[in-house]
């Protein structure tokens, strides 16, 4: 479900001409949901990263370019959110809003 949902986010976030489109904060959420579960499952940050990196590469055979936004993306915010969860108990609403712009 959560490789779904983050491949789903990249493509709609590329794919959207509107910031605020409610599917794009709706499918954001439900991932940044599911990465907060996830992360408290005992995994690493290095195997979230790992995952992220391998689905960046899969979505980068599918969208001509996007590996490297994808990588960027992740270099720039998912440590931040990882970290933003595990320490500051984030709210997957607030990392969509505030972090990643996805929600008005």
């Amino acid at each position: 479900k959560f490789v779904l949902l983050l491949s789903c986010l990249f493509g709609l976030t590329l794919a959207t001409s509107a910031p605020d489109n409610a599917l794009v904060c709706t499918i954001c959420k439900d991932l940044m949901t599911d990465l907060d579960n996830y992360i408290t499952s005992e995994t690493t940050e290095e195997e979230i990263v790992g995952l992220v990196q391998e689905i960046c590469g899969v979505l980068g055979q599918i969208i001509a370019g996007f590996e490297a936004t994808c990588n960027f993306l992740i270099e720039s915010q998912l440590p931040h959110i990882i970290d933003g969860f595990v320490h500051d108990n984030l709210d997957p609403a607030q990392v969509c809003t505030d972090i990643l712009g996805a929600c008005p």
